[in-house]
């Protein structure tokens, strides 16, 4: 578990989608232009630096890793959850297995 207690063992073993819904700091001005729309299909989860920094750490590209501001709050749905990070709100779309 991380400091959090934000349940990321849930996302292992799956691929997923993570869109961000929210902006809630930068009014839509991100620095890193991460703005509201921006999706990864078919992520996975590097659950170990997940749990180390509580981020969502998700592979994005053959080399390339996408990982979210800290989770301070995760809302759990039927088939989705809602991530609160510091400055954003990002759905995680999975399958129920």
């Amino acid at each position: 578990m991380n400091k959090n207690n934000i349940n990321f063992d849930k996302y292992t073993n799956m691929s997923f989608k993570l869109e961000k819904m929210e902006d809630t700091k930068f009014n839509g001005e991100h620095p890193n232009r991460y703005y509201k729309g921006f999706r990864i299909l078919n992520a996975n989860i590097n659950l170990d630096e997940s749990n180390n920094s509580c981020c969502l750490f998700v592979h994005d590209g053959p080399d390339r890793w996408f990982h979210t501001s800290e989770v301070q709050k995760q809302e759990e749905f039927e088939g989705y959850d809602l991530l609160h990070t510091r400055n954003s709100i990002y759905k995680v779309t999975y399958k129920q297995g």
